[in-house]
């Protein structure tokens, strides 16, 4: 009894100093507040709201920021780097919250004075501004005086500076992961320039750019594997090219990245050229990366959690096959996902074939518009969405099986399934086994993956519709940003 009495004893004090741990570490924090507020009370004091000043005449406006708050950010920046636990890294978003909303203020303060005309520039516009320079950044009016016309450019200044604080108070209240995450690997593979200024979040992993054009993930003590793996899955889905995330072996990262860069889903449409292997130069095209929509008029990217991530995980893999004979074999197991968890539940055939259930499934892809992924031709000048081209080829296709000696006399699903993915998967046919004869087998099997595409893009978004309508459908964008 006295045993058990000391034990519990025991328990006692150590749960009281654990409460005497979090309430000094509490009072710690409250200091640390309190020496952010007193930051903030002086800025608030420093900066005028009826007084702007043009030290380097128009760039003054059109470089006008407080950047008084984003020393305090910096600050609180260096705090967090010095602690990686999540914990800690949690008490610092209420500080970083005090900061935005005081900027926010601040700005909204300036924005009516200057609505209200009780905004003085010093010294005066006349003096320091240079109309040709605000005809670079902004809509000049005639009808107005350059001073008036200094105003409304300003007006444009501090609504941008508004957007960029609402966009980082809605992080904090959202996605604060994104302020709590470290830096965990780069990624290699065609990850390019198109999301430099984006923050690409799904669940409490984010994807950001390290200022030097160079894409890492970002992740906490408690994320998930599955979790970093489904928005590589997504980004590697929507771009239509192989991404990894680098090793701490940086041969074998070279070799990777070469690797991946080889690939190109565009050699499909290439393949399909009678004479593609007798031609000395190639056709002067290139797939672009998408332009996935932002939420709202912010720069980030959310994706949803996704319902069935291994079935993109699986279109990954064959994202890494390059040459159509392995990308054959992996096409079709995202096909054979879907039948398993859709086809047989949908349409529950009584005895199983997957030739009914690839038929079934060229029916539904045929007909359906999956996220798009354009292409450009620098010959013609011409953007073309890539899925689009890859169903008129289809269309080709099914003709040419349905006149070939052979093939005429099987289904779709049938040409699929046996002289396809079964010729390509199995090594018991002997001399019949599937070869690398570039004009006959392969561009065969080219065909097939073809069609094994356009049913992968309908069953992933099918069973993953948090991933329809993620890109810019209109083509009207893609033509300006690369002023087509």
């Amino acid at each position: 009894m006295q045993r058990v009495l000391c034990f519990m004893y025991f328990i006692v004090i150590i749960e009281v100093n654990v409460i005497k741990l979090k309430v000094l570490i509490y009072l710690l924090e409250d200091v640390r507040v309190k020496k952010i507020e007193d930051d903030i009370r002086q800025i608030e004091k420093e900066i005028s709201e009826t007084k702007i000043i043009l030290r380097y005449g128009a760039m003054s406006i059109s470089l006008f920021d407080l950047e008084q708050y984003e020393k305090v950010v910096v600050k609180i920046n260096k705090e967090r780097e010095k602690n990686q636990n999540l914990e800690f890294r949690k008490s610092l978003i209420r500080k970083y919250k005090l900061v935005f909303l005081s900027k926010k203020r601040k700005l909204n303060k300036i924005l009516n004075n200057l609505k209200n005309n009780k905004v003085e520039f010093v010294p005066k516009v006349e003096t320091v501004v240079n109309k040709e320079y605000l005809q670079k950044f902004y809509t000049y009016r005639e009808d107005i005086s350059l001073k008036e016309n200094s105003k409304h450019f300003l007006k444009k200044r501090i609504n941008y500076c508004i957007d960029k604080v609402n966009e980082e108070l809605f992080l904090l209240n959202f996605h604060e992961s994104v302020y709590m995450n470290s830096m965990d690997e780069y990624i290699g593979g065609d990850f390019r320039y198109r999301y430099d200024a984006e923050a690409i979040v799904y669940e409490d992993v984010n994807i950001l750019q390290d200022g030097s054009h160079h894409f890492a993930i970002y992740t906490n003590e408690k994320t998930r594997e599955k979790t970093k793996r489904d928005i590589l899955n997504i980004l590697a889905y929507l771009n239509g090219t192989p991404i990894f995330l680098f090793t701490q072996n940086p041969s074998f990262n070279r070799k990777i990245d070469d690797l991946y860069q080889q690939f190109d889903l565009l050699d499909m449409l290439r393949l399909r050229k009678s004479e593609y292997f007798k031609e000395e130069t190639e056709e002067a095209i290139s797939l672009q990366l998408p332009i996935l929509k932002n939420y709202k008029n912010y720069n980030v990217v959310l994706f949803k959690a996704l319902e069935h991530g291994e079935i993109v995980d699986l279109y990954h893999s064959s994202l890494k096959q390059f040459e159509p004979l392995p990308r054959c074999v992996f096409l079709y197991r995202v096909f054979e996902y879907a039948a398993s968890v859709d086809y047989k539940v949908r349409v529950r055939p009584t005895e199983y074939k997957p030739e009914d259930a690839i038929e079934y499934y060229i029916e539904k892809a045929m007909s359906y518009n999956p996220n798009p992924l354009y292409y450009m031709n620098f010959s013609s000048r011409r953007i073309t969405n890539y899925f689009t081209k890859l169903k008129s080829e289809a269309r080709k296709i099914f003709k040419e099986w349905s006149v070939h000696p052979y093939k005429k006399n099987k289904s779709r699903g049938e040409i699929i399934y046996s002289i396809g993915r079964n010729l390509v998967a199995h090594g018991g046919n002997g001399e019949h086994n599937m070869k690398y004869d570039y004009d006959k087998n392969y561009k065969h099997i080219n065909d097939v993956n073809i069609v094994l595409e356009l049913i992968s893009r309908y069953v992933i978004e099918l069973l993953n519709p948090e991933l329809k309508n993620a890109v810019e459908r209109r083509k009207t964008y893609y033509e300006k940003k690369y002023n087509y």
